[in-house]
C-alpha cells in the first residue's frame, strides 16, 4: 500500500502523545507530611542560606526553614514580649532539626519538588555533606492491574479486536504512566465507552446513534470533568490520550478502507445502527463487570492507597513527622493557639497576676472602663477576648494570611488535632486529591445508568 501524506498528521500526533505520556510519567511518592516533602542535610561546610540558594536554583522557592520564621502572632498593644525558655516560639525550632540535633531540616511544597532530587545530589557533592528526603516511590500495581483485567475482558468479547486495541492502547499506557486510582477508574469508563462504540463501527448512522445514546458520551467525556477536580494536569493527559486514540482509529480506518478497495466485492452491513441496541444483553453484563472493577479500585484505594506505613532508610535520621500515638513529643497547633491567647491577652493582665496555662474553654479577659451615669462615675466591664471556637478560628485564619513560609502553615495542613514526634516511620496520607469522592462519582455514573437500563427493561417485560 502506497504511503499518502494525509497519514502523516495522525501518525505524528499519535507518536507525540505516546512520547509525552512516557516523558511525563510519574510514580506516586510516599511522604511524611501532607502537601510537603522534607529535606534533611548534614553539612559542616554549608549554612542554611547556602542550602536555600541551591534549593532555589532547582525551583524549590517557598521552602519552610528555621531562618525564615517570624513572629506569627502578636498583640497590637504589646508587640514585643519576653518569652520563657519553654515558649512555643522556642519549641517550634525542633521541627527544623533531627532528634540528635545534627541535621538541618527543610520543608518543600510538593508542587515545587520537581528539582528536589537534583538539589539533593548537588548538596551531597560538597565535602562533608549528606542530604536526603523522606520521599519513597511506590508503584500502585493494583489499579493498573484492574485496568488490564477489564481491558482483556473487553478484548475477549470484541469482534474487531485490532480496532478496539487501536482505540484504547494509549489509555492503557496512561494508566501506567499516571498510576493513580482516579486515573485508572477514568480509563475503565473510557474502555467501556469505546467497546460500545466499536460494535457499531461503519454501520449506517453509527456516529449519530452512539452519540445520541447517554452511554458512550457520558462514559467517554465525563472523566475529563471528574479528573479536573483531582488535577487539571490529569484532565490534559486524558484529553491527549483521547486525541492520540482518535488518530490511531483514523489510521485503522484508512488502512481498512485501502484494503477493502483492493477487493472486487465490498460487503456492507445489512442492519443499520438504529436496529441494534447500544447496550444489549452483552453490554449490560460488561457494564456490571465495569462496576465491579471500579469497586475493586475503590476498595484497593481504601485499604492501600489512602494510608500506608512508610519506613525510611536506615541512613535516615529520626525526623519530625505526624504520628498517631497519644503523646506528642513536639509542639502542636493547640500549643500555638494557647501561646496566641497568652500573647494577645498579656496587655490586659495585671503584672504578677496568676492565670490558667494552658487556658480553658470559656476563659476571658475584660477591660474595666468608667462612665458617668446620673452624675456618678460607675465602672463598666467590657469583655475583650473569650477563649472559644471563634477565637481559635481567628488564629487559624491568621495563619492562612501569613506572607512568609511559616511552619504554622505546615502544621495547619496536617489537621488541627495532629500530633508530632521524631520518627523514622509514619502513617502517610495519599497524595491523590479528593480521590475518595471522585472514585464514588466514577462508580455512580455506570451504576446509575445500569440500574436505569434494568428498570426500563423490566417495566416493559423484557429480559435483561
Amino acid at each position: 500500500m502506497k504511503f499518502e501524506p494525509k497519514y502523516l498528521i495522525p501518525i505524528v500526533l499519535s507518536l507525540l502523545v505516546f512520547f509525552v505520556l512516557c516523558q511525563f510519567r510519574t510514580v506516586p511518592m510516599s511522604q511524611f507530611w501532607k502537601g510537603y516533602r522534607m529535606l534533611y542535610v548534614y553539612s559542616e561546610e554549608l549554612g542554611e542560606d547556602d542550602i536555600l540558594t541551591i534549593l532555589e536554583k532547582n525551583s524549590c522557592t517557598s521552602v519552610i526553614s528555621a531562618g525564615r520564621q517570624r513572629l506569627p502572632f502578636l498583640s497590637p498593644l504589646a508587640p514585643v514580649q519576653a518569652q520563657d525558655s519553654d515558649s512555643y516560639l522556642y519549641r517550634r525550632n525542633d521541627f527544623f532539626t533531627d532528634k540528635n540535633h545534627r541535621a538541618r531540616v527543610f520543608y518543600i511544597p510538593e508542587n515545587q519538588t520537581a528539582g528536589l532530587d537534583r538539589a539533593i545530589r548537588e548538596l551531597s557533592a560538597f565535602q562533608g555533606s549528606l542530604a536526603g528526603s523522606d520521599g519513597k516511590s511506590s508503584f500502585p500495581w493494583i489499579a493498573p492491574f484492574v485496568v488490564c483485567l477489564f481491558f482483556a475482558l473487553l478484548v475477549f468479547f470484541s469482534k474487531r479486536r485490532l480496532l478496539f486495541v487501536s482505540g484504547t492502547a494509549l489509555f492503557i499506557l496512561l494508566s501506567f504512566c499516571r498510576p493513580l486510582y482516579t486515573v485508572s477508574a477514568a480509563v475503565c469508563l473510557y474502555l467501556f465507552a469505546f467497546f460500545l462504540f466499536h460494535r457499531f463501527w461503519l454501520r449506517k448512522d453509527f456516529v449519530r446513534v452512539v452519540m445520541n445514546s447517554p452511554y458512550v458520551p457520558l462514559f467517554a467525556f465525563s472523566p475529563v470533568l471528574v479528573l479536573l477536580f483531582a488535577s487539571p494536569v490529569l484532565s490534559v493527559f486524558y484529553a491527549l490520550a483521547f486525541a492520540g486514540s482518535a488518530s490511531l482509529v483514523y489510521l485503522y480506518y484508512s488502512v481498512e478502507k485501502k484494503i477493502e478497495e483492493s477487493y472486487a466485492f465490498q460487503p456492507v452491513f445489512i442492519r443499520s445502527a438504529h436496529m441494534i441496541p447500544v447496550v444489549g444483553h452483552l453490554g449490560i453484563r460488561l457494564l456490571g463487570s465495569l462496576v465491579l472493577c471500579l469497586l475493586g479500585i475503590f476498595v484497593a484505594f481504601s485499604f492501600v492507597g489512602k494510608v500506608s506505613d512508610f519506613a525510611g532508610s536506615s541512613s535516615m535520621p529520626s525526623l519530625p513527622a505526624p504520628v498517631s500515638q497519644s503523646e506528642s513529643e513536639l509542639v502542636r497547633l493547640s500549643d500555638f493557639v494557647d501561646w496566641a491567647w497568652e500573647t494577645v491577652t498579656f496587655p490586659y493582665r495585671k503584672i504578677g497576676e496568676a492565670y490558667d496555662s494552658p487556658p480553658k474553654e470559656g476563659d476571658s479577659v475584660a477591660i474595666t472602663d468608667y462612665v458617668e451615669e446620673g452624675g456618678v462615675i460607675v465602672p463598666v466591664t467590657t469583655t475583650a477576648y473569650v477563649f472559644n471556637a471563634e477565637f481559635k478560628d481567628s488564629v487559624y485564619k491568621s495563619i492562612e494570611n501569613l506572607d512568609y513560609p511559616a511552619i504554622e502553615k505546615l502544621l495547619l495542613r496536617q489537621g488541627k488535632n495532629a500530633r508530632y514526634a521524631y520518627t523514622k516511620s509514619a502513617a502517610v496520607a495519599s497524595s491523590e486529591r479528593f480521590a475518595m469522592p471522585l472514585l464514588l462519582i466514577l462508580i455512580t455514573i455506570p451504576a446509575a445508568l445500569g440500574i436505569n437500563y434494568i428498570i426500563g427493561r423490566k417495566r416493559y417485560g423484557l429480559s435483561i
